[in-house]
């Protein structure tokens, strides 16, 4: 089973003030770039072309064009980050896409035959999960583990 993305769900980049953002906005399903660089001339740029609304914290940094899209973050925390996109309508949840991206390259996760995962996963994981997921760029396995259920409990209080 592939994960498709909802498409008409919004792309981002984060900046580097951005990083748990960005890990969180994976969480969800959203197509979510962490740019670590320093120049904000390049971020823009590939923003523009690949049609990313720009996550910042920095106050100084304003569109050059009617086409460039940026979201100023105001909170500290990165669940409150998460809140304050939420309460502002810039994101939802969509429950269909929720961990179907991998958190270090932000490319979709295929699900893999379980005997593919053994060897690769803690022995007592292998035997107690039935399903799991690898990055066709990475290579890193996911299951549905108890990071999955601290996520969906933090969703239920964001989004209530």
């Amino acid at each position: 089973m592939t994960f498709e993305l909802n498409v008409f769900v919004m792309k981002f980049i984060a900046d580097r003030m951005l990083g748990k953002l960005a890990k969180e906005l994976r969480m969800l399903g959203y197509d979510t770039i962490y740019y670590r660089g320093e120049d904000a001339h390049q971020m823009i740029q590939w923003a523009r072309q690949e049609g990313r609304v720009i996550l910042t914290r920095n106050t100084k940094l304003i569109p050059k064009r009617p086409e460039d899209r940026i979201i100023r973050v105001m909170e500290d925390n990165p669940f409150l980050q998460l809140k304050e996109l939420i309460q502002k309508g810039h994101i939802s949840l969509n429950v269909e896409n929720l961990f179907s991206i991998c958190l270090l390259c932000n490319v979709l996760i295929d699900e893999i035959p379980r005997e593919e995962a053994e060897g690769r996963v803690p022995d007592f994981i292998f035997y107690h999960q039935k399903a799991f997921y690898r990055c066709p760029q990475c290579g890193r396995i996911y299951w549905q583990g108890s990071h999955q259920d601290h996520m969906k409990r933090k969703m239920d209080e964001l989004f209530g």
